[in-house]
């Protein structure tokens, strides 16, 4: 038993303090980490960005919705950058295997809209807001939108999320973080971005954030042509993986 209740000390002091970072929201009063952390981090991976609990620059900031994702930071010499990134996983018949696919695009934001996106961190003091966990009124549902934001420094982590803040009537908390993400998302361009990443597309279907699913009108040559280039990339998936499997022998 004693070596248990050490195990355990060991393991909410490694939650807490990794990389002599102190971490704030990732874990659950009953000690289980946040689904929305775990879905971020394994997003965050599909979209090869940087994991901001680990990271050791000076000051970065990440702003998430279901199809677009901010990320402005400071690196150790002062110098600021930026970058938007926007993405949509393909959809697949039931009848089909997934392929597990994700369509990716991203484009570096400019100096000036990276200047105004800070002076809108300090102005909003969003920064500070709690998480809506610790907002009294905060409601949750199943449908809407979950807007996320990660805040990393070289000592400090914080995650911190917001499910739909449209639902939440008055809610002063609320009319912030979506006065604050439309602001955000605003200054990048991003429904522009998204209208000329949208044509690019390469899926029959995709989802169209959230839940929603978006089908192009296709004639059936067409559909049969989108149907035999998913049947080439799972096969060749399939290669990979069985190469690899072969090398680890």
């Amino acid at each position: 038993m004693k070596i248990l209740k050490t195990i355990a000390a060991l393991l909410i002091c490694f939650s807490s303090f990794r990389q002599g970072k102190t971490f704030y929201n990732i874990i659950k009063p009953n000690g289980d980490t946040t689904l929305w952390f775990k879905y971020i981090t394994k997003r965050a991976n599909k979209l090869s960005l940087p994991l901001l609990d680990n990271t050791l620059e000076s000051e970065h900031v990440r702003i998430w919705t279901n199809t677009q994702v901010i990320d402005i930071w400071q690196d150790n010499t002062g110098s600021l950058f930026g970058k938007l990134t926007t993405w949509t996983d393909e959809h697949v018949d039931r009848n089909e295997e997934p392929t597990n696919r994700t369509f990716i695009k991203s484009k570096p934001i400019t100096f000036d809209a990276v200047r105004l996106l800070r002076k809108l961190l300090t102005l909003s003091n969003v920064l500070v807001l709690p998480t809506e966990d610790s907002i009294k009124g905060w409601q949750q549902g199943f449908d809407g939108i979950t807007y996320i934001i990660e805040h990393s420094t070289k000592d400090t982590y914080s995650f911190k999320s917001y499910w739909t803040p449209k639902a939440q009537g008055s809610l002063k908390e609320a009319m912030l973080v979506q006065a604050f993400v439309d602001s955000a998302f605003s200054i990048v361009n991003a429904q522009t971005f998204w209208q000329e990443f949208s044509k690019q597309i390469p899926f029959e279907s995709y989802y169209n954030g959230g839940p929603e699913i978006a089908i192009r009108i296709l004639t059936e040559k067409e559909q049969k042509k989108y149907k035999k280039e998913r049947k080439k990339y799972r096969q060749q998936q399939l290669g990979k993986s069985r190469s690899a499997k072969y090398k680890l022998k």
